[in-house]
């Protein structure tokens, strides 16, 4: 899936919009690991039966990503 795609399957509300940008200020994810997370976030939800991401499914993306990153570094 490309940016394109990415942005219109992926749509965020207002709280795990807020929770993914805190995510990225914090832990430093580049514009890269931001798709990677909605991507991921968007896998969790279809997972979990929801039309939309909530803060819960991007929370538990966000998780996976750090767990995924310490294994890099």
């Amino acid at each position: 899936m490309n940016h394109r795609l990415t942005r219109k399957y992926c749509r965020l509300d207002e709280p795990s919009q807020a929770l993914i940008k805190q995510a990225i200020i914090e832990m430093g994810f580049s514009a890269r690991c931001y798709d990677k997370i909605l991507k991921l976030s968007r896998t969790i939800a279809d997972l979990d039966t929801k039309d939309t991401i909530e803060s819960t499914h991007v929370s538990e993306a966000i998780q996976l990503r750090s767990l995924d990153r310490s294994h890099w570094i």
